[in-house]
């Protein structure tokens, strides 16, 4: 599982590095996850452990429905690509005014990385679309400490609208962190650290290593 060998890849020397646990978001077309508990990678009996975007953040009747596996209300309808660009499409056939619109004419696809530059460029509803899709992931972010307390919670994935490196990367995860502190118990807002991550594409194969190591060290043990 890839987002579970990421997740590891940032708990063993990533942006996890410093923490007993991890929860990984991955932001991408979809929202996939994985969880590192006291080392360990959770995978589950059926090993659908850390399915961290079929988690429910909208229980509404009229919730949005998952892009990819149909599921109403599902984080992975509010915060992954696939589902910001839908909305951002949608408040545009609304008739919402946006610097989208001379882009879209222009023949070019909506996505997330054109929100970005135009949210960069002030545009209203760009920074509107990003930040919505920030404060459902801070809802489930918070339901997913709830249940583990991991000690840090890392989003990785494409979807992170230039990271620390621009204003709205930085507004993006401050969102979120700002949706978590206000739900979270006082002591696990204080304790939990909510970054980016920092291995980036590197992520997956550097965890497949490190879980490879884990095992052999643990199989030196029991040798021993």
């Amino acid at each position: 599982n890839d987002a579970n060998a990421a997740a590891y890849g940032e708990f063993w020397v990533g942006s996890g590095r410093e923490s007993e646990g991890l929860i990984l978001l991955t932001l991408g077309t979809g929202v996939g996850g994985g969880i590192i508990v006291n080392g360990v990678v959770v995978e589950g009996v059926n090993s659908f452990g850390a399915e961290c975007g079929h988690i429910i953040v909208d229980s509404r009747s009229d919730a949005r429905l998952c892009v990819w596996g149909g599921g109403r209300g599902e984080l992975e309808a509010y915060a992954s690509a696939s589902a910001v660009a839908d909305r951002a499409e949608q408040l545009l056939a609304n008739g919402r005014p946006s610097s989208l619109k001379q882009r879209v004419a222009a023949g070019e696809t909506l996505s997330t990385l054109m929100l970005a530059e135009e949210a960069e460029q002030g545009d209203a509803l760009s920074q509107e679309v990003i930040l919505e899709a920030a404060t459902y992931l801070g809802i489930g972010v918070v339901t997913l400490v709830h249940t583990i307390d991991p000690g840090a919670v890392i989003l990785g994935g494409a979807m992170n609208f230039g990271g620390h490196a621009t204003q709205v990367g930085r507004q993006f995860i401050e969102r979120v962190r700002e949706v978590f502190r206000s739900r979270a118990f006082e002591i696990v807002a204080q304790h939990t650290v909510i970054d980016y991550a920092s291995l980036g594409g590197d992520a997956g194969y550097i965890g497949a290593a490190g879980i490879a190591r884990a095992k052999c060290a643990c199989v030196e043990d029991d040798d021993a």
